[in-house]
């Protein structure tokens, strides 16, 4: 009688279901329980004997029959993966924090914001998430930003981290599925600003952000990995950002974000400067020491990257006349601590950060231009939540 006759009769039902229950156990010594979470579905199983003539120690041949049995799986990702895709963020609703005008004055004010390096560590036993930016620093400056009610709001560059990312150190398995919530704590953390605004402000785009050498590791991760992928949009719609540009994934055109050209190029104009004062462009910076971008400068400078306060002036002669140029780093919004991932950074045996005193400070810049280009910079410090401009202090309402 065949396996089939078998499974024909109801008095062999039970051997039957042996059978199948002896696949089920096989499927899971072979594939284990990470293979298991891969199947999708059994979508067939058959059962077969085979004939075989085996030589007997008489000399004689036996016909041997062998039951088998066989099984076709569907992975789970044949039906699309299970896990969270990196999408844009949901629409967010600017409520206005400032004032409803510009206050009146005869200069233009700029807030300058250097790196948040937002992103996080996912704890995998807990599923915590721990972020590498620091909530408290940008609260304050989002406080700054409705305090002063700039004409305009710049943003460094290595707004978001994208350690998920890297193609240039490990990924650590911290770092996974980690995108999603880092994309929309950055737009939320942009939307603030616009809302800490005026409302009246005739530029569409007020808020400046340039591209720094973390922002751009997704498309460098998509142009080594996926390269047709990185320029598609939405079909039909040729005037859209591709889909994975982060114009796209922040929805800065609703926001109201202007972002620059990528690192390093990347640049905008904050004062036009005067006969004596240089310019002042937002970079994000490649160089790593502030003196030597004075000196090979003609123009001057405000760069994140570096994470550490430093600032560097320079007088040279043109046709007898000073020529005044700054270099200035404006230090991170970042972690202090040991968060961000880098050089000096580690973790425990559990994937949590150390801690780790890093040699980077906190600050904001604000910078002032009057109607004939001259311009004037100031540095505010951020404490540990807390900062003083002026005669007023500010505080953050979130913990540390």
């Amino acid at each position: 009688m065949t396996v089939a006759d078998e499974l024909d009769s109801m008095h062999d039902i039970e051997k039957g279901k042996k059978h199948v229950q002896k696949i089920a156990e096989e499927i899971y010594r072979r594939l284990g329980d990470e293979g298991l979470e891969q199947i999708g579905r059994l979508s067939r199983i058959s059962m077969w004997q085979q004939a075989a003539k085996v030589k007997q120690d008489d000399g004689t041949d036996e016909i041997q029959v062998t039951d088998l049995h066989g099984f076709q799986l569907a992975p789970s990702w044949d039906e699309g993966p299970e896990w969270p895709l990196v999408q844009p963020p949901p629409p967010v609703k600017i409520q206005a924090k400032g004032r409803s005008k510009r206050p009146a004055r005869d200069y233009k004010t700029t807030v300058v914001l250097p790196d948040p390096q937002i992103g996080y560590w996912r704890m995998h036993d807990t599923g915590e998430l721990i972020p590498m930016h620091d909530e408290a620093a940008m609260d304050v400056a989002v406080q700054i930003i409705a305090h002063l009610q700039p004409d305009t709001v710049v943003n460094l560059g290595d707004t978001m981290d994208m350690s998920e990312w890297t193609t240039k150190f490990i990924v650590q398995p911290e770092f996974v599925m980690t995108t999603q919530p880092a994309l929309d704590r950055t737009q939320t953390f942009l939307a603030d600003q616009r809302a800490a605004m005026p409302t009246d402000i005739e530029d569409p785009l007020p808020i400046k952000k340039l591209l720094g050498n973390h922002d751009e590791r997704l498309a460098i991760a998509i142009a080594q990995n996926a390269k047709a992928a990185l320029r598609l949009k939405k079909a039909n719609t040729p005037d859209s950002w591709p889909v994975m540009s982060l114009q796209n994934l922040l929805d800065t055109d609703e926001i109201g974000v202007e972002i620059s050209a990528g690192y390093p190029a990347g640049k905008f104009l904050i004062a036009r400067g005067n006969r004596t004062k240089t310019p002042l462009y937002a970079i994000h910076g490649k160089k790593l020491d502030v003196v030597k971008v004075a000196k090979e400068s003609r123009q001057s400078y405000i760069q994140g990257h570096l994470h550490h306060i430093a600032e560097h002036h320079m007088t040279y002669e043109l046709h007898g006349e000073p020529l005044h140029v700054v270099a200035i780093s404006a230090g991170l919004l970042g972690s202090t601590k040991g968060r961000v991932p880098g050089f000096h950074s580690g973790q425990h045996a559990d994937g949590t950060p150390a801690k780790v005193v890093e040699n980077w400070q906190q600050a904001v810049v604000v910078v002032h231009e009057f109607d004939d280009g001259y311009w004037t910079h100031q540095i505010v410090e951020i404490e540990e939540g807390r900062a003083v401009l002026g005669d007023r202090e500010f505080v953050s309402e979130v913990e540390a």
